[in-house]
């Protein structure tokens, strides 16, 4: 691969020089051979023996330090290249692509805008580069349009998947679509393209049809990572626990260190409430990303259910301080504060309600807390806002709902209710 890279390299060199001296022919061959370090000994000689008035030496000691990694030394020959052809859209196109390289994108622009007008025709890789300098300056009208340009003249897979990435950052799924259906006509057989739209039909709610690309995907490639993942994910979801361990099984052999896996795994095991091997697979997933909050929550979470509540609360709170936006991190620490911290409980509680206003759980716990705190006001003030969560919301759970049955009763005979109740 490599070397059929290079090669099609230096058929485009000898496209833009007219190779006539020997000593340039001797560059050339050694290039086209791979005996870089003869090559670049040849270059240095040539240089000197023509003061640095050599264009052909610098472009291939320019592409002789990319392939190596020194961008800079890279885009110093290109320069020197360009100094002495100005008006070889080459050296253009080669200054811009060091420019993108180092991440300088604004001057890659305005040299790939420049080369776009030195063109005779229209060129897909100035095109394509034009949409990447776009893309990372964030002006996206702009990178779509010349993603758009460089598909209308080519096949090139990669402006599709990004121009698909775009629709996506602007939440536009339907166009995203539309895009990669197209890109999978041509590229029948590139699974990623596959994977990615079926991705994309699960974010629309489209099961039936993300299942039929992700099948046929696992028909080409049945070990398919990113798909397999993506099925386990979803039969999740739908409580196929011990199906979708066995897809999360045959992926995790290439993503052994795949924290994200290990969280997945460890909740279908907190799903069949096998919770020790819950804990471990938890576990591993910190282990191997220790600034994985959603592990350290679903941990903290799987420790409450077993009345572990200091460990809980340990990983609840690491979880919080990593992720202050999650609403029912705050909404679990709550109760164990409230076991000996009443004041920490309600700051946590409401720190929830702060997050996400319609937390029926918090709501009804901060109530509670306020009953036996003796606050009747500020508890028939939550437990209100509870009951108008509890109409305007998606289906609550039945327990939710008698607890604050409870609570009412209690806020009319002046009850107490134990603390216990809240944790549950």
């Amino acid at each position: 691969m490599a070397n059929g890279l290079t090669y099609n390299t230096a058929e485009s060199t000898m496209l833009i020089f007219n190779v006539q001296e020997k000593s340039d022919w001797i560059i050339y061959n050694r290039y086209v051979q791979r005996d870089l370090e003869l090559c670049k000994l040849l270059i240095e000689q040539e240089l000197q023996n023509t003061k640095d008035n050599n264009e052909f030496a610098f472009y291939i000691l320019g592409l002789i330090y990319r392939e190596e990694g020194k961008i800079k030394n890279s885009y110093w020959c290109f320069d020197r290249y360009y100094a002495l052809n100005p008006f070889c859209v080459e050296g253009v196109k080669q200054i811009a692509r060091s420019c993108l390289l180092l991440g300088r994108n604004d001057e890659a622009k305005k040299m790939y805008l420049e080369a776009e007008k030195m063109c005779r025709e229209p060129d897909t890789k100035v095109y394509y580069n034009l949409g990447l300098c776009y893309l990372n300056l964030g002006e996206w009208d702009k990178s779509k349009e010349y993603f758009n340009r460089t598909i209308q003249l080519s096949r090139n897979q990669d402006a599709y998947e990004k121009l698909a990435s775009i629709f996506v950052m602007e939440n536009n799924l339907k166009n995203a679509i539309s895009v990669l259906i197209s890109a999978s006509k041509l590229f029948p057989f590139n699974t990623n393209l596959s994977v990615d739209l079926g991705l994309l039909f699960m974010k629309q709610r489209e099961y039936d049809q993300a299942f039929n690309v992700l099948g046929n995907t696992l028909c080409q490639d049945p070990e398919n990572p990113k798909a397999l993942l993506t099925l386990a994910a979803e039969m999740q979801r739908n409580c196929g626990y011990d199906e979708a361990l066995s897809k999360y099984t045959r992926a995790v052999t290439d993503l052994s260190e795949c924290s994200e896996a290990w969280n997945n795994i460890g909740m279908c095991f907190f799903g069949k409430q096998k919770y020790v091997a819950a804990i471990s697979c938890l576990k591993r997933a910190v282990y191997l990303h220790q600034f994985n909050w959603i592990a350290l929550y679903n941990l903290g979470l799987v420790h409450l259910y077993t009345k572990q509540y200091v460990s809980a609360f340990l990983f609840l709170s690491t979880s919080a301080k990593l992720n202050t936006n999650h609403a029912s991190t705050f909404m679990l620490i709550g109760p164990l504060n409230n076991m000996n911290d009443t004041r920490n409980a309600e700051k946590a509680y409401r720190k929830s309600i702060e997050i996400k206003s319609d937390n029926p759980e918090a709501l009804i716990n901060l109530a509670i807390l306020c009953v036996n705190q003796g606050r009747k006001v500020d508890a028939k003030k939550y437990v209100n806002a509870f009951q108008e969560t509890c109409l305007s919301c998606s289906p609550i759970d039945k327990e939710i709902i008698e607890l604050g049955k409870q609570v009412s009763d209690a806020l009319e005979g002046h009850c107490l209710i134990d603390n216990e109740t809240a944790l549950e």
